[in-house]
């Protein structure tokens, strides 16, 4: 039987590792009373994740106070990233880089001829080296980007493409096994029972249950799935050995430690489904919480329909995990104005 780990010694596991300081943490655990009241279930808390202060915040500013360091040790001094035109990623990635001084190239995929707003405008007052692709060009945007970083090469910079470095990515990991100490002393706090996490099936999950797993906590969790594009499979399930190894932990994620919905999707990433416009609605309309269309926007609606279903306990307390995003919801502006509830 694995022993548990206090939190100071998890702690001493995360200390190893070179961190520079991006996020504004804590961040703060609220109740969400006006939805419970709405609902009539369970008692719904948010983790405001959004709330992290890198250009508009979200969660991967814990990512990157853990990837960004690893970055510019290895030498890089140019970062490219392949995103879509309204990616929350590429917003928050150049804001890093601001961060650390490093120039920041950013190939979008369907981006030409889309009215500047919401993330793209933010990206361009980053100062982001843009490359709007079309439809036809965003069909091989990674042979575009590759031949930027050749370009590059050839110039004599290092350049860093995104795209072909997993490792940063795992590493990245480690600011959410540090959020779940975080949480932790906030539930205790707050004297929080029955806890069940509920967020974008990703990277920050899995930290988090990792963090849940290694302290010995009976933490539910459940992720939602936001992009059929991107197999859970490839993109976290079998790393979760290296993040294990990473850490030097005797206990790692594994897939039956989240339950996955992906029946929310809709049609795809980046197409705001009736329901998840609904959702955003509801939520600013009792706790004055905004969702975006792609990511909180999808896991507010799954929640709201998992309570109305009786899916979860009324015993338990539901923690919607909020991931920011919010630059996004001016791309959608006329679905979500003209939305009739």
């Amino acid at each position: 039987m694995t022993q548990n780990l206090t939190r100071e010694q998890l702690q001493e596991h995360i200390d190893r590792f070179p961190r520079m300081q991006i996020a504004h943490l804590p961040t703060p655990l609220e109740e969400m009373p006006r939805l419970t009241e709405k609902l009539g279930g369970p008692n719904i808390w948010i983790k405001r994740e959004d709330m992290t202060g890198l250009a508009y915040g979200g969660n991967k500013a814990r990512h990157y106070e853990f990837e960004m360091p690893h970055i510019a040790d290895q030498g890089y001094d140019v970062m490219i990233n392949i995103m879509d035109y309204h990616s929350n990623n590429a917003r928050m990635t150049g804001a890093a880089a601001n961060k650390i001084g490093m120039r920041y190239i950013l190939v979008l995929k369907n981006a030409a001829n889309r009215v500047v707003q919401g993330n793209l405008l933010v990206d361009k007052i980053l100062g982001a080296e843009l490359h709007l692709l079309d439809e036809f060009q965003s069909n091989d945007a990674e042979g575009y980007a590759t031949n930027l970083k050749e370009q590059l090469e050839q110039q004599g910079h290092k350049p860093y493409l995104v795209q072909e470095h997993l490792f940063p990515r795992i590493v990245g990991m480690i600011g959410f096994v540090q959020a779940g100490i975080e949480m932790l002393e906030q539930i205790e706090n707050n004297n929080l029972k029955n806890i069940h996490i509920i967020g974008v099936a990703g990277r920050s999950l899995c930290g988090l249950i990792i963090a849940a797993k290694s302290m010995g906590l009976n933490w539910k969790f459940t992720g939602v799935t936001v992009n059929y594009d991107v197999p859970l499979g490839d993109y976290i399930f079998q790393h979760s050995k290296d993040i294990q190894e990473l850490l030097g932990l005797p206990i790692t994620f594994e897939e039956n430690d989240m339950q996955v919905l992906d029946q929310y999707v809709g049609e795809g990433y980046g197409v705001m489904t009736p329901q998840v416009a609904e959702a955003i609605h509801i939520a600013a309309q009792t706790d004055a919480i905004i969702c975006d269309p792609n990511y909180t926007g999808t896991v507010m609606a799954a929640l709201i329909d998992q309570v109305e279903e009786g899916t979860f306990d009324n015993d338990e307390t539901i923690i919607f995990l909020h991931t920011g995003g919010l630059p996004a919801i001016f791309t959608f502006a006329d679905q979500l104005a003209n939305f009739k509830g």
